[in-house]
């Protein structure tokens, strides 16, 4: 859908200066922000948020935290239904997919600004220690999933007696 042209836009003029050095301005640009988002969240690398704006799929963001007794996953999936999003889990993986719909266009509307992100996702995490599987729970309100998973008990070691 063609978009009409506002009479507050700036129109560009027909013929651009061409700079020999604006690649690398760009390059330098796009350099800073990955390493700025790298510090500020590592697992921002997973997404391609470094500048290069392209047609992605939804990728939520998640917390994972730990107590003595379970794992607690957290998942920001606003203008989610509980029933779009699967859960399947392992005793060291869990697997979180789903499909946050697009909002569809009304007649006579145009977005002006559109950073929100739509699409299917299939996120996997290993786990840092095993799970019981069979005691996962979930809960979702306010667009915040969050998938408490106990910990199995730590099996030790059995000692082998060498015949012979």
């Amino acid at each position: 859908m063609a978009r009409a042209r506002s009479l507050a836009k700036k129109e560009a003029p027909e013929l651009a200066r061409w700079e020999p050095w604006d690649i690398f301005r760009e390059m330098d640009r796009i350099w800073d922000r990955m390493v700025r988002d790298f510090f500020s969240s590592p697992f921002s690398l997973v997404r391609p948020s470094w500048g290069l704006r392209t047609e992605v799929g939804f990728t939520p963001e998640v917390d994972l935290r730990e107590t003595e007794k379970e794992f607690i996953l957290s998942v920001a999936l606003p203008g989610m239904e509980k029933d779009d999003i699967d859960i399947d889990v392992t005793a060291d993986r869990i697997t979180i997919s789903g499909e946050r719909k697009t909002e569809e266009e009304k007649p006579g509307e145009q977005y002006h600004i559109r950073q929100q992100a739509y699409g299917a996702f299939n996120v996997s995490y290993t786990l840092p220690a095993e799970i019981k599987p069979n005691e996962v729970k979930a809960t979702y309100k306010n667009g915040i999933l969050e998938v408490t998973m106990p910990k199995a008990e730590v099996r030790e070691a059995q000692k082998v007696k060498i015949e012979g």
